[in-house]
């Protein structure tokens, strides 16, 4: 036992010794992974990531929009809900930010992708579009909050990544504005449509009532001109004339009732009775109605005021300003960077290279060893 201890420990101090001969080595190879490390560490591309996080928005978010589909709403006489309204556009909102076509089409136009394009020297398309997909997946990123990771989340979370902090935040604010844009632009692109079925609803309304009404009033005064011949030629001048008393009350209901006439059919429509209110009186009728014109319900007048406010709203549409999102936090200035992280690398190159020189140094004396066995042999 004591024997095994004893060859352990000269062993031990053989390693020790061979180590210590290729002392130089050893350094030198720290020295050159260090090095390596270092130029690599203080020479690769950084990345600092900015995050934002956003909620659904506030009424002052909405600005005039809010006011705009407001007004649209006492208009029609129907109920409004603010806040129904709000998380409509932020749904929008939502749906488009995890949309890679709509990041892709925010990079295509932006500064930084320009920019990134010219440093690189990316001068074809294939090469633009891996750009692209770098950007939309890898540099860009969208975190739903988790109830159970952190309570205190409210909103998603918005991340981007670029070389320097300030154009992370900047590019990330740029993102967020840009979807917003678009989903408030979506939400407006479906409520034109509805303003615009709505106008041509109360149009079609509009002319329905026109035409039922001259329809009628043509109908009321061909009757009351026929009867008016019949009146002429039978002589019967006034209506006093024909009825007399009690007895002929239901005639004269009838005739009075039937001068306006509906489009279905009538009793008095072929003038059978009307004449028996006398040629004066049917005169009198005939004149009245050429004169002064179709009388509309109240309805007509109110789809006219109606189509009047929503001819002055329309205006409002082209000058839409709204956010569709509130900020529970802004885009952040980065202060610490992702990568890299240079004293690790430091690190992980001093470590590297002191174990590397230490196996080459066994292994170069191992093998010099056997060469001499072999030359004694």
């Amino acid at each position: 036992m004591e024997k095994t201890i004893n060859n352990d420990e000269i062993d031990l101090i053989e390693l020790i010794k061979v180590l210590w001969k290729k002392k130089l080595v050893i350094l030198l190879s720290t020295f050159i992974f260090t090095v390596i490390a270092g130029v690599y560490a203080f020479t690769a591309k950084e990345k600092w990531t900015s995050q934002a996080e956003v909620i659904s928005p506030r009424v002052y978010d909405l600005g005039n929009y809010f006011n705009l589909r407001k007004e649209y709403a006492q208009i029609l006489r129907t109920d409004f809900d603010a806040k129904a309204f709000s998380d409509v556009v932020y749904e929008k909102f939502n749906r488009l930010i995890y949309s890679f076509d709509e990041r892709q089409a925010f990079f295509e136009q932006s500064d930084f992708f320009k920019k990134l394009v010219s440093d690189n020297g990316v001068d074809n398309e294939d090469g633009k579009r891996r750009l692209l997909n770098s950007l939309t997946v890898e540099n860009t990123s969208v975190i739903s909050p988790d109830p159970k990771k952190d309570p205190d989340a409210i909103g998603k979370k918005i991340t981007f990544s670029a070389e320097t902090a300030g154009l992370a935040q900047s590019t990330l604010t740029q993102f967020v504005d840009y979807i917003s844009r678009s989903a408030i632009q979506l939400d407006l692109k479906e409520f034109t449509i509805h303003y615009n079925e709505k106008v041509n609803d109360l149009n079609i309304e509009k002319e329905r009532i026109e035409r039922d009404l001259a329809i009628q009033r043509n109908v009321q005064l061909d009757n009351l001109k026929k009867a008016y011949t019949i009146a002429k030629q039978a002589g019967i001048k006034e209506y006093s004339a024909v009825v007399d008393g009690n007895a002929n009350t239901a005639i004269s209901n009838m005739a009075l009732s039937d001068t306006k006439i509906p489009l279905t059919d009538s009793k008095l429509s072929d003038g059978t009775y009307l004449f028996m209110l006398g040629e004066k009186y049917l005169k009198a009728q005939i004149e009245v109605i050429e004169n002064q014109g179709i009388v509309y319900p109240p309805r007509y007048y109110q789809i006219q005021e109606e189509l009047k406010q929503l001819t002055d709203l329309k205006p409002s549409l082209d000058k839409v300003e709204a956010k569709a999102y509130s900020y529970q936090s802004a885009a952040n200035w980065p202060v610490t960077k992702d990568k890299p992280k240079r004293l690790i690398i430091l690190l992980i190159g001093l470590i590297l290279g002191f174990i590397t020189g230490i196996v080459y140094s066994l292994i170069s004396t191992i093998i010099h060893n056997k060469k001499l066995h072999i030359q004694r042999g």
